[in-house]
């Protein structure tokens, strides 16, 4: 499944933030799409799918004591749109 995250953090915990980036390596059961960094800072988005609830919350945990993330489950439009045509709404 894919998931959009939204992390935010305060500037004063910046050097911690880049630490972490540092050491990023997606765990088992999570594949990375795609990752950008807001330019006006404090802020990282990052697309990427994970196998099941163990890999989502083995790559968000370790992040948890510095950042704040918005997660969302996300799909492709063109496969929404289809799904919603095959279900009839």
């Amino acid at each position: 499944m894919l998931f959009f995250d939204i992390s935010t953090w305060e500037p004063s915990d910046s050097e911690k933030v880049v630490e972490h980036f540092k050491q990023l390596r997606a765990p088992a059961g999570v594949t990375i799409v795609n990752q950008w960094v807001d330019l006006n800072g404090g802020r990282y988005f990052i697309l990427y799918e994970a196998e099941n609830e163990e890999a989502y919350a083995n790559f968000n945990l370790p992040w948890s004591d510095i950042c704040k993330i918005d997660s969302s489950p996300v799909m492709e439009s063109a496969k929404f749109i289809k799904l919603m045509v095959e279900k009839g709404v």
